[in-house]
């Protein structure tokens, strides 16, 4: 508490500096707009700076084309990654003379040749004639704003869809790639080797300092393997806010005192509306079974008006009052076999019935759903049986739910729709006992709870506000709470490690400082302070970003100046005696070979095996400092060259199809890489 007891001495001098915020807090957007000329930029973009009022432009167009309910983290994400696009492929788009005509916009969009995108994004993967025509009307009828948004990004979408398939098919391998490809996966040798590796080795049989450590770090901060993008890591823990036995009480006495007014209320509905907590159901159709004992046998035994409970289910507190008892069928269970048709050409139609009506007639006589479906689905459900689960009415297409709703439990029907003929069969049927009015009422931590929680968080990040402190507090907080890492943070993260709504925290890191410890931050029903552990910046790292990776290696290379010297000279058994170690060997090692067989290190070992291919035959090599240890071998057979026995026509083919799998993301990361990107939200 010496932190307390400080801030308590200096009470007016505090009282001064919250003044002062204050006052800044005020003052702060209208002095920082003053000074800018304008608004906080953004970020920059391939030296386009993104300033506030394009961004917010840009939210508004994209968020009135999706329907994001909230999720704010999506919304600034989709719209960062559209701006990003459009930045670095436009001028690509205009330097091939790539455009997208009226014409070609309406067939991409509600003709015959769907844009992948459009299909994907707006017919969910599917499309049918009268799909296109809904969708067709739905533009037509869209406001002003949201119609032009929607051409906009189907354009941009359309574009890169054709600048992608031109780099694709710009893309090629011939017969020699193939040649070589081949002659890496199936051209061996064999080889023995003594290797001394590095983990045998203790790290206290070498001495290094800083300085040693210094030159490694400027010798090698430029390499590709230590470019590093920006980012922020944290160490964070938990307080979590839970409901006591106390709280649990009070919520339970409170429906208790509830339940007489609800007994004597004229309208249920409204009164159950008023009283529930929010989101929950207020007059629900009662199947058997949906309450515990005995308020199940309650619902459809005792009299009309009864309120029953309070009771526990599923973490909330419910009291019920039944309204009306009945018999009414209200959800099915159901499968389906789909046999795809356009309903409106009637030589597909009576195709397609032709090969459910025989379908039908095979499931009648078999009993093999399940195995009808996997052969014959068309749809998602092939894999389970045609299963549908349950659903209720307003869920399936008109013809569909008819069928299923006046169908028997397991009569077969044909049913035809939009989408084609089905194969139909009722599996179950659940039927409404009683229709009841519900009040609930979750088991949630109380105001008083709550603040006694945030009074035990905000103590902690008031006396150990540093990371040092922080994480020996840590460990002995409530017998020792967990600290959980959450590394290398980008600053458009919405999830972290252990935390689903982690964007908080991000938001906090990155306008912290190097070792600042977080005030608490209410997430997810608990409070979480955090550590701000390490910062990086785009390019090259600092020597603290890569200290521990640096001192590795540093310590790998003592070693590797140690154990070379003693393995220069003699026989493969005089190295091995040398360095206390054995003559091992490896055969069929090929150039794919990622290390050295029965070496083991796992680290990948090419340089190794290069020399391997490279040596001739009994020649003793050099020794050779690898990833994971010093290496000395010998080549113990001639080359064993593989047969091709298609000219390397696989390997071409093989290889090329990687290639443009791979041309759209690969080109677009290297523009992405090249454009000194930075992200400011």
């Amino acid at each position: 508490m010496a932190m307390i007891e400080k801030i308590r001495n200096q009470r007016w001098l505090l009282i001064g500096i919250v003044g002062i915020s204050l006052i800044g807090f005020l003052v702060n957007g209208a002095v920082l707009e003053w000074l800018r000329g304008g608004s906080a930029d953004i970020g920059e973009i391939d030296g386009d700076v993104i300033s506030a009022e394009e961004w917010m432009s840009a939210v508004d167009k994209q968020k009135i084309l999706f329907n994001y309910s909230g999720n704010e983290s999506s919304l600034s994400n989709d719209t960062w990654n559209n701006l990003v696009e459009s930045k670095l492929m436009t001028k690509e788009f205009e330097a091939l003379g790539l455009t997208v005509t009226d014409e070609e916009y309406d067939e991409i969009v509600f003709g015959t040749m769907l844009s992948p995108y459009v299909k994907q994004t707006i017919y969910g993967g599917k499309d049918s004639t009268a799909m296109k025509e809904q969708m067709r009307t739905n533009f037509d009828g869209m406001e002003a704003p949201r119609a032009i948004g929607w051409k906009e990004l189907i354009i941009q979408k359309r574009m890169k869809e054709k600048y992608d398939l031109m780099v694709k098919k710009g893309l090629f391998a011939n017969n020699l790639d193939g040649k070589w490809s081949f002659k890496q996966s199936q051209d061996k040798v064999n080889i023995s080797y003594v290797v001394k590796t590095f983990a045998e080795i203790p790290d206290s049989t070498v001495t290094f300092d800083e300085s040693d450590i210094r030159a490694y770090y400027n010798k090698h901060k430029n390499d590709r393997d230590y470019k590093q993008e920006k980012s922020r890591s944290v160490e964070y823990i938990r307080f979590p806010v839970r409901a006591s036995s106390l709280d649990s009480a009070s919520i339970r006495e409170e429906l208790v005192t509830l339940s007489s007014n609800f007994r004597t209320a004229k309208n249920d509905s409204a009164f159950a509306a008023e009283n529930t907590s929010p989101g929950g159901q207020v007059l629900v159709k009662y199947h058997n079974n949906r309450f515990p004992e005995p308020y199940n046998t309650q619902v459809t035994t005792d009299s009309l008006g009864k309120v029953l409970g309070p009771f526990m289910m599923n973490g909330k507190y419910n009291i019920a009052k039944v309204t009306k008892r009945m018999s009414e069928l209200d959800s099915v269970k159901a499968r389906h076999i789909l046999v795809k048709a356009d309903r409106k050409n009637p030589e597909d139609l009576a195709k397609a019935r032709t090969k459910a009506d025989s379908i039908k007639n095979v499931i009648a006589k078999e009993k093999n759903f399940e195995a009808m479906a996997a052969s014959f689905g068309t749809d998602g459900t092939k894999n389970s049986g045609g299963d549908l689960g349950w659903f209720a009415k307003g869920a399936m297409v008109k013809e569909f739910e008819e069928a299923c709703f006046k169908g028997a439990v397991g009569a077969l029907q044909l049913v035809t729709t939009d989408f084609g003929v089905h194969v139909v069969e009722v599996t179950d049927q659940k039927f409404a006992v009683a229709q009841i009015a519900v009040i609930e009422r979750p088991i949630q931590p109380s105001q008083s709870t709550r603040k006694s929680a945030y009074s035990q968080a905000n103590d902690f990040a008031l006396n150990f506000a540093d990371t040092a402190s922080f994480r020996a507090a840590a460990d002995t907080l409530n017998g020792g709470t967990p600290i959980m890492p959450a590394k290398n943070l980008k600053n458009n993260s919405t999830t972290i490690n252990g935390l689903q709504n982690g964007s908080p925290v991000v938001s906090w890191a990155y306008g912290a400082d190097l070792g600042d410890v977080s005030q608490p931050m209410m997430i997810d029903n608990e409070y979480i302070i955090a550590a701000l552990t390490e910062v990086k910046e785009n390019g090259v790292p600092t020597l603290e970003n890569v200290y521990d990776r640096v001192k590795q290696e540093v310590i790998k290379e003592k070693k590797a100046e140690k154990f070379v010297e003693l393995m220069k000279s003699g026989s493969l058994e005089d190295i091995a005696k040398a360095v206390e170690s054995t003559v091992k060997t490896a055969e069929n090692v090929t150039m794919r070979s990622g290390n050295i067989p029965n070496s083991g290190v796992s680290q990948q070992e090419h340089e190794v095996i290069g020399v391997a291919f490279g040596i001739k035959k009994d020649f003793i090599s050099s020794p050779i400092k690898g990833k994971g240890g010093v290496y000395v071998i010998q080549r113990t057979s001639d080359l064993m060259e593989g047969t091709s026995s298609d000219n390397y026509t696989t390997e071409r083919d093989q290889m090329m199809s990687g290639l443009q799998n791979r041309a759209s993301s690969s080109v677009f990361n290297s523009f992405k890489e090249e454009a000194n990107i930075e992200d400011n939200r």
